[in-house]
């Protein structure tokens, strides 16, 4: 499926700029997908590209639309730094709120059934969870997520399944981290955390992360994402 560029309306002004991929045939569950720091870039559209292949509208925004150093960022030691950077400056209630106008603006589409999930890679992770809580989804994805000890707090409101991917070597998500986030889950009989094992590092979903990208924990992790996803 082609991927194109949409903009969204954002609540608080202006137009959020997102990346699109739509299925053919009817009514069809939406899912956005919140990208890691480097922003919107080939490895974004592999994903909305294999989810609109399996049925799912597929919608990818940008966080970091409003910041100075807006666009897409490299992996090499001076784009990690304007990535980091970037995400310093731009709060998380602000792009959450983007977040939950697009989830609204999707519920409003004729060629969306009603049903929304959210899935977020590296930075993006939390996004999946609060977006549990907080916007009534069908169900929560993350991969290789970073920063979710600090939105444990969100997991009392949370009413949909979640479903979160982890490598055993992620720098981001230190091992205390991964379980703090399965202990929070134990409550639940819809939550999941999957560690994939063999020195699986952050990032092991996207091609674009070079040496980090692991296809058969890759492979996994889809495989588990598209069967909890035909349930919703």
């Amino acid at each position: 499926m082609a991927v194109t560029e949409i903009n969204i309306t954002a609540s608080g002004g202006g137009n959020i700029p997102c990346m699109a991929a739509f299925p053919s045939g009817g009514p069809a569950t939406a899912v956005v997908a919140v990208p890691s720091i480097f922003g919107v870039n080939d490895d974004m559209a592999m994903v909305a590209e294999r989810l609109a292949g399996e049925g799912y509208i597929a919608i990818i925004p940008d966080p970091f639309w409003r910041d100075e150093d807006s666009g897409i960022i490299g992996h090499d030691e001076e784009g990690r730094a304007r990535a980091f950077a970037r995400m310093g400056r731009t709060p998380f209630e602000q792009a959450f709120g983007d977040v939950t106008d697009v989830i609204n603006d999707l519920r409003a589409r004729d060629d969306c059934n009603g049903k929304v999930a959210v899935m977020g890679f590296c930075y993006g992770g939390p996004f999946a969870l609060v977006a549990a809580a907080k916007c009534g989804i069908q169900a929560g994805f993350s991969y290789h997520g970073s920063f979710m000890d600090k939105y444990l707090d969100a997991m009392p409101d949370v009413s949909c399944p979640l479903s979160f991917h982890w490598g055993d070597n992620d720098r981001a998500a230190p091992m205390p981290v991964i379980d703090e986030v399965k202990q929070t889950f134990t409550a639940r009989d819809d939550a999941e955390v999957f560690l994939y094992p063999g020195g699986v590092e952050h990032g092991y979903m996207l091609p674009g992360h070079g040496e980090a990208y692991n296809q058969a924990a890759a492979e996994l992790s889809w495989e588990r994402t598209f069967s909890l996803l035909k349930e919703v």
